[in-house]
């Protein structure tokens, strides 16, 4: 039996809160030069990684797996602009040209925060998708590796069509 609608609500602000958290974080500790978004984005990707391949090689990769392809897609791209948000700030203050670290700084951060927006975009939607869908155990896994796929197709069609100008 699955969870009941209350929870998936409950689960869906709990998810807001989190992913957004470490998104912001990632992004704001780019103001370590860029280190910190270094750091957070290896951190997390370290910590993910070993947790699932505990709970793959405990046997849970079946359950585990088909609940993590579609939230996935949107999830980790979402921190991956973060940090990428974040060097923008860093790489304004290691290289700052021939404007001052501040200045540098502020011409960084127009274009930084507008990533900020698509991180933040992309994590509702993933926390939406992760709490109305990832948990229902209603459909099968081939299902939900479907959806998964086309998740992931449809974040990275979009960040490789974003921006280009029809000629």
């Amino acid at each position: 039996p699955g969870r009941g609608a209350d929870s998936d609500l409950l689960m869906f602000g709990f998810y807001i809160f989190n992913n957004i958290g470490i998104g912001f974080r990632t992004f704001a500790a780019g103001i370590l030069f860029g280190v910190g978004s270094i750091t957070v984005l290896l951190l997390n990707g370290l910590y993910i990684g070993a947790v699932v391949g505990y709970l793959a090689a405990r046997g849970f990769g079946n359950t585990l797996f088909p609940f993590l392809i579609a939230h996935g897609a949107f999830e980790l791209t979402g921190v991956v602009v973060a940090g990428t948000a974040g060097l923008r700030l860093g790489q304004a203050l290691l290289s700052p040209g021939c404007y001052t670290r501040i200045e540098a700084l502020r011409r960084a951060a127009r274009p930084a925060v507008h990533l900020v927006y698509g991180m933040t975009a992309l994590l509702l939607v993933a926390a939406f998708v992760e709490a109305f869908w990832s948990s229902s155990d209603r459909l099968p896994p081939g299902v939900r590796y479907g959806v998964g796929a086309t998740c992931w197709v449809a974040v990275l069609g979009y960040l490789w069509l974003a921006g280009r100008r029809a000629t």
